[in-house]
C-alpha cells in the first residue's frame, strides 16, 4: 500500500499497536517482523493472515495450549556452521537444539486428528517441518539441559573428569591439613584462606611469610597480609590445571564432531526457524486480539468500509488499568456515499473516530484482527493519505496552513478510486471564508475522483456542501446539551454543531463576552448553528423514545408468544392425555379378544352359528372403532409436527417411528403411507407415526421383509383353532397372520 505522509503510522497511532503486539513476541525475529510489517493489498493474502490469527485466538479461548516457547536466532550460527571445520560453542548448539525440539513438539501437537481439523491453516504451516530425530538425539547425547557438555559425552572426557575430581579431593584434604597446622601456630590472619589466580591460598601475616613453604601469589594493599599457596598442593594444582586443559581439548573435539554431524542439516534448521517465526507472529497477533477483544471482520476486494461497534484499540489499552469504557461507533456509508463530513464540538471525539477508521483499515490489511463487531466489512485500499495535526516545518519554510495545502496537493494529484483519505480540521489555519472556499473546492475534486474519505470540520459551508452534493454525507458527534458534555457517539446523516457558545459559558467565560460574540456572528450564522443544535436535540429525543417503544414492543411480543405457546402446550397435553386413555382402551379391547374367542367357541358348540357370527362382527366393529378413534386423536395431537415436517419427510430423507429409536430411509410415499427401509427390513408406516431423523449408521443390506404397521397394534402370540370348521379356522388364521406381520 502507498502511504502518505512518511509518519502516517505515528499519526494514526498504528505504531503504538505494533509496539503492543511486539511485547507478545517470543523471538527477536518476530519483533523485527512487526517493525518492518507491510500493509497488504492482495485480498487472498489478507484473508489468509486474518484466518490464521483467528484460528490461534479461538484455540486459546477453548483452553488449548499450542506448544511454542522463546527461541533465539540461529541464522548467524548456521551461516558459520556451513563452513567446513567450524566449531560452534555449546551455547549456540543448544539454541539449535531448542529450535529442533520446538519444531518436533509442534509436529506432534498437530498430528492429532482433532487438532488438524480445528486448526487447518496452522496445521498446514507446521506440516512442512521435516526433522530427522537422530539430530535431536545426538545433540541431547552431548549436551545437558543447561547447554553444557555432558561428562560422559566420550570415554576420554569421562576419564579426565574422574581424574580431576580425584585430584581436587586430594588437594582439598591436603590444603585443609595445612590450614589447620598453620592456624594453630598463629601464622594466619582472621580470614585464614582466600583465592588468588584461580588457586586456593593461605592468608598469612607478613611477619610469618618465611615460615611457610610455598608460592607467594599476592599481598594486601596495606602490606600486612600475604597470600601463599602451600608447597604440598602446588604440584597437585598443576596436575589439575593440566587436566582441565586436556578436558577443554576433548570438549572441543566432541563439539567439532557434533558440528560435523549437524552441518548437513543447515537448510532444514533455517526452514524450521522460519516456520517458528511465522507461528510466533500469529501467536502475538492472537494474544493482542484476546487482550483487546478484537475479532475477524468480513473483507472483500472492492474499496469500502462499514464499521459496526468500532473501538479504538489504543484507547482500549490506555483504559485497561482504570476500567473506563471506550464508546464504540458505527460508520456505514449508504446509498453510494463515499465521503463523510464529520462535525461536532471540540473534544467530542471527531479526531478519535477519524484515526480509528484509518487505524482499523491498516490493521486489517496487515492481517491483524480488529476491535469492532465481526459483521463489519472492510474493502481493500491501495493508497492511504492522512492530514492530521500541525505539520509546519522550519526547514521547508512551511506554515501550518501551507503544510496542509501541500498535503492536499498530494491528495488531489495522486488519490484515486482505491484511495482512503483522512483529513482532520479541514480548511483550518487561515481566513475562515477563504479557507472554507478552498476546502470546498478540494472536497469537490476528491469527490469527482471517487475517493473514499472521512473529513472533520467546523465550517458550516462544508456541511451545507455535503448536504447538497451526491456521494457525500454529513455526520456528527453527539453532544449532551443539558449537561454540556460530549457523549462521543457518532451519527451518520445529520451535521453537528460546534456548541462553541455553550462550552464557553460552561467554562466560565463572562456572559457579556459570550453575548457580544453571539451578536458579532450575525443572524444567519447563529440561525444555522441553532438549527443544527435543535436537529441534534430532537434526533436524540426521538431516538430515545424509539428505543423505549421498541423495547416495550419486544417485551409485548415475547409475552404474546409465551401465552400462545402455553395455550398450545396445554391443548396438546389435553389431547395427548385423551389419546393415551383411548390407546389404553383400544389395548383393552385387543386383550379381550381371547375371551371373546372362547365365548364364540362355546356358542359354536351350541350350534348357534348365527349368534357366533353376530358376536364376531361386533368384536370386529369395536376394534375398528377403537383404532379409528386412536388415529383421529393422533392426527390432532401431532398436526403441528406433521405440518412443520412436511418438507423434511420426503423420498430419500431419513425418519424414525415416534415411539422408536431406529432410523431408516423413506423409499416412497403414497397418500398417508410411507415405505421405509430400516436396516434389513422394509416397512410400510403411516406418515403420522414418523418424524424426521438423521442418517442412520450404515449396515449390510440383506433380503427385505415387507410389512404394514397398524397404529398401536398389539397382536396375540398364539391362536386356538381346535373344534372350528375348516372355513372358520382358515379365516381366523388369516386374521392372526395379518396382525402378526408387523411384529
Amino acid at each position: 500500500m502507498h502511504l502518505y505522509p512518511r509518519d502516517i503510522r505515528e499519526k494514526i497511532e498504528f505504531s503504538k499497536v505494533l509496539s503492543a503486539i511486539r511485547q507478545e513476541c517470543l523471538s527477536e525475529m518476530a519483533v523485527r517482523h512487526f517493525e518492518e510489517i507491510q500493509v497488504q493489498t492482495d485480498l487472498q493474502a489478507v484473508v489468509r493472515l486474518l484466518d490464521e490469527t483467528d484460528e490461534w485466538k479461538k484455540s486459546v479461548e477453548r483452553g488449548e495450549v499450542i506448544p511454542l516457547a522463546p527461541f533465539y536466532n540461529i541464522s548467524d550460527d548456521v551461516y558459520l556452521l556451513r563452513k567446513e571445520g567450524y566449531v560452534l560453542d555449546a551455547e549456540n548448539i543448544r539454541n539449535i537444539y531448542l529450535i529442533v525440539a520446538l519444531g518436533l513438539d509442534l509436529l506432534k501437537y498437530f498430528q492429532e486428528g482433532e487438532k488438524a481439523r480445528m486448526l487447518p491453516l496452522l496445521q498446514e504451516i507446521v506440516s512442512s517441518i521435516r526433522i530427522d530425530q537422530s539430530l535431536l538425539r545426538e545433540i541431547d547425547r552431548v549436551l545437558d539441559d543447561e547447554g553444557e557438555v555432558r561428562p560422559n559425552a566420550s570415554e576420554e572426557l569421562m576419564r579426565i573428569t574422574k581424574m580431576i575430581r580425584s585430584r581436587e579431593r586430594e588437594i582439598d584434604k591436603i590444603f585443609q591439613s595445612e590450614l589447620e597446622l598453620y592456624s594453630q601456630k598463629g601464622f594466619l590472619v582472621d580470614t585464614q584462606e582466600s583465592l588468588r589466580n584461580g588457586r586456593r591460598v593461605l592468608t598469612v601475616a607478613v611477619e610469618h611469610k618465611r615460615k611457610i613453604s610455598g608460592i607467594l601469589h599476592d599481598e594486601s594493599s596495606t602490606g600486612k597480609t600475604v597470600y601463599i599457596e602451600p608447597e604440598k598442593v602446588v604440584v597437585l594444582n598443576q596436575d589439575v590445571y593440566n587436566l582441565y586443559a586436556e578436558r577443554r581439548h576433548e570438549i572441543y573435539r566432541i563439539l567439532r564432531a557434533l558440528c560435523a554431524f549437524i552441518r548437513p542439516y543447515a537448510d532444514t534448521l533455517l526452514a524450521i526457524q522460519h516456520i517458528l517465526v511465522k507461528m510466533d507472529t500469529v501467536r502475538a497477533k492472537a494474544k493482542f486480539a484476546i487482550r483487546t477483544g478484537a475479532g475477524r471482520p468480513n473483507v472483500q476486494e472492492k474499496p469500502l468500509f462499514s464499521l459496526k461497534e468500532a473501538r479504538n484499540p489504543v484507547l482500549l489499552m490506555r483504559n485497561e488499568s482504570s476500567g473506563q469504557p471506550v464508546v464504540s461507533f458505527d460508520l456505514q456509508l449508504f446509498h453510494g456515499n463515499r465521503i463523510l463530513v464529520l462535525s461536532g464540538p471540540n473534544a467530542g471525539g471527531k479526531s478519535v473516530a477519524l484515526k480509528t477508521v484509518g487505524l482499523l483499515q491498516m490493521l486489517v490489511q496487515c492481517g491483524i484482527l480488529v476491535t469492532c463487531d465481526e459483521n463489519s466489512t472492510f474493502g481493500m485500499f491501495s493508497k492511504m493519505f492522512v492530514d492530521i495535526g500541525d505539520q509546519q516545518s522550519l526547514e521547508d519554510d512551511l506554515s501550518t496552513y501551507s503544510s496542509h495545502l501541500t498535503n492536499m496537493k498530494k491528495v488531489t494529484e495522486e488519490a484515486d478510486e482505491a484511495s482512503l483519505v483522512l483529513i482532520d480540521e479541514f480548511g483550518a489555519g487561515t481566513d475562515p471564508q477563504i479557507g472554507g472556499a478552498i476546502a470546498e473546492a478540494i472536497l469537490y475534486e476528491i469527490n469527482r475522483k471517487k475517493v473514499f474519505a472521512v473529513i472533520t470540520t467546523h465550517y458550516s459551508q462544508l456541511k451545507f456542501f455535503a448536504f447538497k452534493t451526491p456521494h457525500i454525507v454529513n455526520g456528527s458527534m453527539e453532544f449532551d446539551r443539558q449537561h454540556l458534555t460530549p457523549t462521543f457517539r457518532l451519527h451518520v446523516g445529520k451535521p453537528g454543531s460546534s456548541f462553541a457558545f455553550e462550552i464557553a459559558e460552561k467554562i466560565g467565560l463572562a456572559h457579556e463576552i459570550v453575548s457580544f460574540a453571539q451578536k458579532k456572528t450575525g443572524k444567519n450564522e447563529k440561525a444555522i448553528d441553532d438549527m443544527l443544535a435543535t436537529l441534534m436535540s430532537e434526533k436524540k429525543e426521538y431516538e430515545d423514545k424509539l428505543v423505549a417503544l421498541l423495547e416495550k414492543q419486544d417485551r409485548l411480543d415475547k409475552l404474546i408468544l409465551t401465552y400462545e405457546q402455553m395455550q398450545s402446550d396445554l391443548d396438546i397435553r389435553k389431547k395427548k392425555w385423551k389419546l393415551e386413555s383411548k390407546e389404553r382402551a383400544a389395548i383393552d379391547v385387543m386383550d379381550q379378544q381371547r375371551e371373546w374367542q372362547k365365548a364364540i367357541k362355546e356358542i359354536r358348540k351350541e350350534k348357534n352359528e348365527e349368534k357366533a357370527l353376530e358376536e364376531s362382527i361386533a368384536l370386529k366393529r369395536k376394534q375398528e372403532e377403537a383404532a379409528k378413534e386412536v388415529e383421529r386423536l393422533k392426527m390432532e395431537v401431532f398436526a403441528n409436527q406433521i405440518s412443520a415436517s412436511k418438507q423434511k419427510l420426503e423420498v430419500g430423507s431419513h425418519a424414525r417411528m415416534r415411539n422408536g429409536s431406529t432410523a431408516g430411509q423413506i423409499l416412497s410415499i403414497e397418500k398417508s403411507m410411507a415405505v421405509v427401509q430400516m436396516g434389513n427390513l422394509t416397512v410400510k408406516v403411516p406418515l403420522v407415526d414418523l418424524e424426521s431423523a438423521g442418517e442412520p449408521i450404515a449396515t449390510n443390506q440383506g433380503r427385505s421383509v415387507v410389512a404394514t404397521f397398524a397404529a398401536q397394534h398389539r397382536p396375540d402370540t398364539q391362536i386356538d383353532i381346535r373344534e372350528y370348521t375348516k372355513s372358520d379356522a382358515l379365516h381366523m388364521l388369516q386374521q392372526f397372520m395379518d396382525k402378526a406381520l408387523p411384529w
